[in-house]
């Protein structure tokens, strides 16, 4: 018997909820840490990052294949747990090796997390398109850009850095909770067949350059992003923390409309959606390095935060869409160890230019994104023509 309109309105909010305080969470003590660090060297902070990003790299598929098929809220709730544990341990006084071991454990059970999260969205959001699904957990994340920095720098302010993590390990309590709370959801209905993949929209044949594609967007605009604050500094230093305030809310905007957008996008095959995606957002960097102004800067981040809500969206629905619910979780942990692999080289290569040309690492950045949409048009307009909807 289906679900009655009001039960599944009432599961959608306490989803949006969950998912909004969870990553308000995460954003709250990525400012705490990051400004505790800085006060021992910006390698410390440089060490933050690459912290969060390696465990992903190395055991993202150990860990997909280990969860594949298996109930997402038993292990929702038990990493969840485990993170509100090391945020506990983080919030007394260590010195920044101690920092940064902690974070790297924090990490390594946040990519259970994000994977489990990945695998379930749809079923988690009762959904069977798999796009109003991540554009719906992309909301939450975009909403949380905005919010969560404000209150991580109240409560820094108010309580320290101490009391900042406290409240993260409040949110991985929240999290752990929900997930006792749909620990009898399974990722298959019962007599449904576990490893069915859906044909409509799935990446197939030419997909070998729409993963370039996806690699190549994902490296270009990571190593750009460090360059971002250096940007803000250099070319509008007269309101430089506004514009950074500023600019930060107009990419949550953008995705925001994005994440709406993706939804509706759905009959468009998913390798024509990612070349027009990854060309705007290719177009928007390099914009912002061509004409660093704050008309440009502010315009173009509201286009590329759509443009990026669609890209994601797409990404996490085709696939979702290739393997399967039963399978996601090994290609999600999978494609986790590759993005991260990715963003770690993107800040390897971007970090030497960020500060000294700021302009240039933009402008590059984003035309190394745009020549790899441009490569994949081909395959999107055969995609297009050829494949059946």
């Amino acid at each position: 018997m289906p679900a009655s309109p009001h039960r599944v309105r009432l599961r959608a909010v306490l989803l949006f909820a969950v998912l909004l305080v969870s990553y308000g969470g995460d954003e709250v003590a990525v400012f705490a840490l990051t400004f505790h660090l800085a006060s021992s060297g910006a390698y410390f902070v440089a060490a933050l990052q690459i912290a969060g990003l390696l465990p992903g790299v190395f055991l993202g598929r150990y860990l997909g294949g280990r969860l594949a098929g298996r109930r997402p809220g038993p292990a929702l709730a038990a990493a969840s747990a485990a993170q509100a544990a090391v945020a506990v341990v983080l919030s007394f006084d260590l010195p920044p090796g101690g920092v940064i071991a902690c974070v790297t454990l924090l990490a390594a059970v946040n990519t259970v997390s994000v994977t489990v999260v990945n695998e379930a969205l749809p079923v988690l959001a009762d959904t069977d398109v798999p796009e109003k699904a991540y554009g719906f957990g992309q909301s939450a994340g975009s909403l949380a850009m905005v919010l969560g920095p404000l209150a991580g720098s109240a409560l820094f302010a108010a309580v320290g850095v101490r009391g900042a993590l406290l409240a993260d390990a409040a949110t991985f309590l929240a999290v752990a909770a929900y997930g006792v709370g749909v620990r009898t959801l399974d990722l298959v209905p019962e007599g449904g067949e576990p490893d069915a993949v859906t044909a409509h929209g799935g990446l197939t044949g030419g997909s070998v350059l729409a993963v370039g594609l996806v690699f190549v967007v994902i490296a270009a605009t990571a190593g750009t992003d460090v360059a971002f604050v250096f940007l803000v500094r250099e070319h509008m230093p007269e309101e430089a923390v506004a514009v950074f305030g500023f600019a930060t809310a107009a990419w949550a905007v953008g995705i925001l409309a994005g994440s709406a957008l993706a939804g509706t996008l759905s009959p468009v095959p998913p390798v024509v959606r990612l070349a027009l995606s990854g060309s705007v957002i290719g177009a928007v960097y390099l914009a912002c390095g061509l004409a660093p102004g704050v008309t440009v800067l502010l315009s173009a981040f509201v286009i590329g935060g759509t443009a990026n809500a669609v890209f994601n969206t797409t990404l996490r629905a085709a696939i979702y869409r290739m393997v399967g619910p039963a399978q996601a979780a090994r290609a999600f942990g999978t494609f986790i160890a590759g993005a991260n692999t990715a963003v770690l080289c993107g800040i390897v290569v971007a970090t030497p230019f960020a500060e000294g040309t700021s302009a240039w690492t933009y402008a590059v950045g984003g035309g190394a994104a745009l020549l790899a949409a441009f490569a994949t048009v081909p395959v999107a307009l055969r995609t297009r023509e050829g494949e059946p909807a």
